[in-house]
């Protein structure tokens, strides 16, 4: 009986093995279309790589045991997931890297996305990215500092109380 992950890093480790039973599966390859909920995990020398929701929420999995006829439940798995994981808003532009890069892996196996394809990461490094200065944050942060030299000794300590 599968059992569902625990933790991420075992969702991370399901995408692994995901790559390489999907390179040897056609009957895995048959399947990738049909898949709606991934999650992705950043590569260290950039791009992303993919798990489709069921693959990657039991502990484990494996082109056998995800193509057998076991009862598996994609809601089960989106729910555990949903702890660690935020699915990234198509207005997001964020989410156009994650799709293009999705696109790509499908059309290795001459597959599409589903329309109804979702892309998730990790919050915590969703949360990071966020917190990344972007360039109007500095095009205003550059604004200030020029102000504040500018400000007579008196102003500058009262801007520095109120910050």
């Amino acid at each position: 009986m599968s059992q569902l992950v625990t933790n991420p890093a075992q969702v991370e480790a399901n995408a692994v093995r995901f790559e390489g039973e999907l390179a040897a599966s056609a009957e895995l390859q048959e399947r990738l279309s049909y898949a709606r909920a991934w999650y992705a995990f950043p590569r260290d020398r950039g791009g992303w790589r993919y798990v489709p929701s069921k693959f990657g929420g039991y502990k484990g999995m494996t082109a056998a045991e995800y193509l057998d006829d076991s009862p598996r439940n994609g809601r089960r798995t989106e729910k555990q997931l949903g702890q660690w994981f935020v699915e990234v808003s198509e207005d997001d532009e964020l989410h156009d890297e994650l799709y293009d890069g999705l696109v790509d892996l499908l059309d290795t196996y001459d597959k599409a996305p589903s329309t109804a394809a979702r892309i998730s990461i990790l919050a915590e490094a969703y949360q990071n990215r966020e917190d990344e200065p972007n360039e109007e944050d500095s095009t205003i942060v550059d604004l200030i500092l020029l102000v504040a030299k500018k400000l007579p000794r008196n102003e500058l300590e009262r801007l520095r109380k109120a910050l």
